[in-house]
């Protein structure tokens, strides 16, 4: 039986339903951030075309963000209504895991960037142990300098492990800070091969969460939560005002 993969936290909408080591279809579109119009219709075609109905579902993977705030909680407020609905599991992962896959083959430090404005990216670290592409750096929101540094010291790592150093940059974040990004770090630096590599793909979820739900290592639907990395705007000011003594009347 398939499982059913959802990610919308990014300007990238995906939906994908495969069986674990089998993609049996996928749909992703860059068109429009109106994910809350386009996610349904995109994933009711797809499912038409597979020939499955919902209850053929046994669990299903969620991109948690980080990204947009408006586009993570798409996806997770439909699947969490899905997996009560369908009483099948759910797990969520990192967005950024979804634009890592990408560079799974390469021998370089894989740096999935999405923007998040003001010079700032959420992003990770992967890289290939021991033949397993594993992250061995948590999602994290980073300013551009702070960035650079941490992808500096781990070029440090990397020549004394006599490792290739280079970095494989991806995303909407390393395409706003092409140039800067290419002057700092020099020739170690390389980017998306072709733009779909920039893309979050639905598809590189189900590899990441097929084997955490067979695992058990599920999510309960009624408390799951997006993973936002930082406060919403609002919130910030609201912080701010209290911290300088204001009132929230």
């Amino acid at each position: 039986m398939p499982y059913l993969a959802i990610d919308t936290a990014t300007q990238t909408l995906s939906v994908a339903v495969g069986e674990k080591g089998k993609l049996l279809g996928e749909a992703t579109t860059q068109l429009s951030r109106n994910h809350s119009v386009k996610m349904m219709p995109l994933l009711e075609g797809l499912m038409s075309n597979l020939d499955l109905t919902p209850d053929s579902l046994q669990g299903i993977v969620v991109g948690r963000g980080p990204g947009s705030y408006t586009g993570v909680r798409i996806a997770v407020t439909a699947v969490k209504a899905f997996a009560m609905a369908l009483n099948i599991p759910l797990v969520g992962v990192s967005s950024l895991d979804g634009l890592a896959r990408h560079g799974e083959l390469s021998d370089a430090l894989v740096v999935p960037m999405f923007d998040a404005r003001r010079k700032q990216a959420y992003t990770a670290f992967y890289e290939q142990q021991n033949g397993v592409f594993e992250k061995i750096a948590e999602d994290r929101l980073l300013v551009l300098d702070d960035l650079i540094k941490a992808i500096n010291s781990r070029m440090v790592v990397r020549r004394l492990d006599k490792r290739p150093v280079k970095v494989l940059l991806l995303g909407d974040g390393a395409q706003a800070h092409r140039e800067e990004l290419r002057e700092r770090l020099g020739e170690k630096a390389q980017f998306a091969p072709s733009p779909s590599h920039d893309f979050v793909r639905a598809a590189h979820l189900l590899d990441v969460g097929i084997p955490l739900i067979e695992a058990g290592e599920t999510h309960d639907a009624a408390t799951f939560a997006p993973e936002y990395l930082q406060l919403v705007e609002a919130e910030k000011k609201w912080l701010e005002a209290q911290q300088a003594g204001g009132t929230t009347q």
